[in-house]
């Protein structure tokens, strides 16, 4: 997989947390507030995580590792 493609899959993941968030109020009557308090948590800090693995990979390494693929 090369970087681009994983940074695809990254901001696809986060676009799909994102529409669950904004779905999960209309969803409250079926899962009920402590469900939806949960659901929203995870959901935003699943973002965050994957924010910060994205600012990773667009990170220049400092220094070559030297060992050959």
């Amino acid at each position: 997989m090369t970087l681009e493609e994983g940074l695809e899959l990254i901001a696809n993941y986060k676009k799909a947390l994102e529409r669950l968030i904004e779905t999960l109020p209309e969803q409250s009557v079926q899962l009920g507030s402590e469900m939806i308090k949960t659901q929203l948590i995870n959901a935003k800090n699943e973002i965050t995580n994957l924010d910060s693995i994205e600012k990773a990979l667009k990170r220049q390494p400092k220094y070559e590792s030297g060992l050959s693929e």
